[in-house]
């Protein structure tokens, strides 16, 4: 559709007085299909002209020559371009041929590197749900900057260092009387719910005892020095919670290229911090480092009073290294609005160093996962109050709430039609679906609104085979395999007529299928999965309004339907798997 876009720009642009790209940028999609493909406005010429919008369209249409398979049509004060009748579905299943050729559905950003910085929780605590929404936010845009024709390299910045440290070594060192070597001796015994109970109990009991607070930032300064019980403990601990977080990214279909925490900058710090020094933009203050970023920001804190390092510091040591090391055009670090102020402190320190990664440096943030409090009020979940649920515990939910509910539904179609050959699952295979179904829609319902807004979790909602929810979407692509088991042949596409394939509903289809790559790539530039999210479910209902119309399998059974079947369905499948879903073939 882009080409044809700027063809029909080519064809308006000597009739306007207007520059080509001024005439292409005013398109517009007219707001039902029937009125055409394209709109272009002509109200902005009438002052220049000096005549009435409406009159100008007529002028237009009447002396210029419209692409080939089109025409023309003056609508109010618009020039709208319409196709002829099978256009639209040929033009759908050439798009999706060509992609499908190259594995890109958009060569967009060929030849260009991205770094995403994805999901990224804190070691040595347990992934509560709304973590939840780095890890699919960025996962998304892995995939989507991947089909896009970028070389993708995805990191998990392990926040695996830092005072949070001293705070789990110093609640195992006092739950075994402060005697080392009887804590060393139990540390196998260490487990993800240990690690997580001393992480939430840390804040009352400092509560009770301020000097713990002191004692916590002295033990981390002491993993810092390399003392052998705080590296012992802290190496234990890493363990336990990568082996943790394996699963749960296994059963996202997360992954990652590099698996590189703060830790791995520990030995890059100080090159770092002189490397700001030879810039001229270190500073003393008060016992501690810090560099000035801007009258309207505070001083970016480098190095504490005790010597100890910051998030700051090892942020701008990663970036640093991994432009060097990646020659990354973008660096994407997906994580959530509340640290906003720290990249600008980070990327303003980088561009004051004349780091030539600055510029490619780009924080993508998003909204808080709220929870439904007793008082029925919403409100941000957090690991360290206690109040989130584990992340694993709602996917298990999720999962067998959707078994549950094709249960039930299984049984309510087989009363109904009685006669009718209905699907059956192995408990396996109906495990299996649980799960996908399941787990898809908890990632939708992070995905499918603008990452900055704040998203609720109702797990009634959420799961909801109605809405724009992920099993919607599901079930749209489950439809579509269904009529292909059952139905006819699938011409090629060389052999079709076209022009039987002009109904409404037909076109509709058609139309959303071949936006694809045009929303893939205004995706990508604003860093922004809800555009894949809103075209899957644009596709979905398209797909249930045509197959509501048509009697696909019966007296509108065609070559050419099953066709735009096969195209539609390969086109969902894409869109799904970008998102993070798994295309269910049976549901």
């Amino acid at each position: 559709m882009t080409e044809l876009k700027t063809r029909f720009a080519q064809a308006l642009a000597t009739h306007t007085g207007l520059e080509l790209g001024a005439v292409e940028a005013a398109i517009a999609r007219p707001p039902d299909l029937a009125l055409g493909v394209f709109a272009f406005p002509c109200f902005p010429l009438a002052k220049t002209l000096r005549k009435a919008p409406p009159a100008i369209a007529a002028e237009i249409v009447a002396s210029a020559q419209a692409p080939e398979g089109t025409e023309l049509v003056a609508a109010g004060g618009y020039v709208n371009l319409r196709l002829q009748p099978g256009i639209l579905a040929r033009q759908a299943v050439e798009s999706v041929q060509a992609w499908q050729t190259t594995s890109r559905v958009s060569g967009s950003g060929v030849g260009r590197t991205v770094l995403v910085d994805y999901s990224s929780p804190n070691a040595g605590k347990e992934l509560v749900y709304h973590h939840i929404r780095s890890t699919a936010i960025g996962a998304a845009l892995c995939r989507m900057y991947e089909a896009a024709g970028w070389k993708v390299e995805a990191v998990n910045h392990l926040g695996d260092w830092g005072t949070q440290f001293g705070k789990l070594i110093l609640m195992w060192l006092r739950e075994h009387g402060m005697d080392q070597e009887a804590a060393l001796a139990d540390l196998p015994s260490v487990t993800l719910s240990t690690l997580n109970r001393m992480y939430v109990g840390f804040k009352p009991a400092a509560a009770e005892d301020p000097a713990m607070e002191e004692e916590a930032r002295l033990w981390f300064a002491r993993l810092e020095a390399k003392e052998a019980f705080a590296r012992t403990c802290w190496e234990r601990f890493i363990e336990v919670s990568i082996a943790a977080l394996n699963e749960v990214y296994v059963r996202f279909g997360a992954k990652f290229d590099h698996f590189l925490g703060e830790s791995f900058y520990e030995d890059k710090l100080e090159a770092t911090i002189e490397r700001i020094r030879q810039a001229g933009i270190l500073e003393e203050s008060e016992g501690a480092q810090v560099v000035r970023v801007g009258d309207d920001i505070p001083p970016c804190l480098i190095r504490k009073r005790d010597g100890a390092t910051l998030y700051a510091t090892r942020d701008l040591a990663a970036a640093i290294w991994r432009h060097e090391h990646f020659g990354c055009d973008r660096a994407l670090y997906v994580v959530d609005a509340g640290q906003s102020f720290h990249f600008r402190q980070v990327f303003e320190v980088l561009r004051r160093m004349g780091e030539p990664c600055a510029h490619g440096c780009i924080h993508v943030p998003f909204g808080l996962v709220l929870g439904k409090g007793e008082d029925g009020n919403w409100s941000k979940v957090s690991t360290r109050s206690g109040t989130g649920a584990p992340l694993p515990d709602v996917m298990d939910r999720a999962a067998a709430r959707i078994r549950e509910t094709m249960v039930s539904l299984a049984e309510k179609r087989a009363l109904e039609n009685p006669s009718r050959e209905q699907d059956s699952f192995s408990d396996r295979e109906l495990d299996q679906v649980s799960e996908a179904i399941g787990v898809g829609a908890l990632v939708f319902n992070e995905l499918k609104s603008r990452r900055a807004a704040d998203t609720r979790f109702d797990l009634d909602s959420i799961l909801s085979f109605e809405g724009d929810t992920g099993p919607y979407i599901q079930y749209a692509y489950a439809r579509l395999s269904s009529i292909l088991r059952k139905g006819g042949e699938v011409i090629a596409p060389e052999a079709a007529r076209w022009s039987l394939l002009c109904e409404p509903e037909t076109e509709r289809v058609a139309s959303v299928v071949s936006q694809f790559p045009e929303r893939l790539d205004a995706a990508v530039e604003a860093n922004e999965p809800s555009v894949i999210a809103q075209f899957a479910l644009e596709l979905a209902e398209a797909v249930h309004s045509f197959t509501h119309h048509h009697r696909v399998l019966e007296v509108d059974a065609t070559p050419e339907r099953m066709l735009l079947v096969e195209t539609a369905r390969r086109t969902l499948a894409k869109a799904l798997t970008l998102l993070g879903l798994t295309p269910v073939e049976r549901m």
